[in-house]
């Protein structure tokens, strides 16, 4: 079993701050958000259990104040708010436009990104401007993280949501042998295009209604492209690959 252990705020938790620490076949991290209140003794990791499922395992220990005794409690959840659901090696550029190398995670929940420059420092939540994480540049606009797909004469973006769904039931590995334990809920993740137009950002639908993103005089040269290439407009490189064609028309 894989194990690869982190912290962050989760508001559907009855905590301000999990208790976390980074897994590293080489060295272990431990840190916490500075500027959080530690209420608890708390712990959460994300481990891939047996079944090959990513979950988020958090673990309580809670002290009752007028009884002073201890309460411990696990909850499991199916998935991660985290882009691609761990730390990586990433690059943020500084004030002056030095680029800074951090382990990082993006939590898509909340919008924030978590940086650790070694494992003496404490992670840090913060909102730049641009950020590259595992390969993946992202820029803010508009107050939100979108990734960069493509950007030459125009721009393709790709923005992240993620929701803890509640209610959901799932054996785990984690199941008593009576099978009565579930998955407390599950972090799902789901994305949009953009392009801007006009200095604004504008949705990019998928499927043959992307063109319709582009003017009504190229369309028909952009539907033969498709359709000569077999171009899936489906898909995020069937969409670049019309962003990078539409561009060149431009030049014709």
């Amino acid at each position: 079993m894989k194990t690869f252990v982190l912290l962050f705020t989760l508001v559907a938790l009855p905590c301000c701050l999990i208790g976390q620490e980074l897994y590293n076949p080489a060295k272990d991290y431990r840190y916490f958000i500075r500027d959080s209140r530690i209420s608890d003794n708390n712990q959460t990791k994300i481990v891939i259990n047996d079944k090959g499922d990513t979950t988020l395992v958090a673990h309580y220990k809670s002290q009752d104040g007028p009884s002073r005794t201890f309460q411990e409690f696990t909850k499991v959840f199916k998935g991660t708010p985290f882009f691609k659901n761990g730390w990586y090696k990433g690059i943020m550029s500084s004030e002056n436009g030095k680029d800074m190398s951090f382990l990082m995670a993006y939590n898509i929940q909340k919008n924030v990104v978590y940086v650790v420059e070694n494992a003496k420092m404490d992670a840090v939540a913060v909102r730049p401007e641009e950020f590259t994480i595992e390969g993946h540049t992202f820029r803010k606009y508009e107050d939100i993280f979108l990734e960069t797909l493509y950007m030459q004469r125009n721009i393709l973006l790709k923005g992240y949501s993620c929701v803890l769904s509640t209610g959901y039931s799932e054996k785990t590995g984690y199941d008593t042998q009576s099978g009565t334990a579930a998955y407390e809920g599950e972090f799902r993740k789901y994305h949009k295009y953009f392009t801007i137009q006009d200095d604004m950002l504008r949705a990019v639908p998928t499927g043959k209604k992307a063109l319709q993103t582009f003017p009504k005089g190229k369309r028909p040269l952009l539907e033969q492209f498709v359709k000569t290439n077999h171009i899936n407009l489906k898909t995020e490189q069937g969409l670049i690959e019309v962003f990078r064609y539409y561009d060149s028309l431009g030049m014709m």
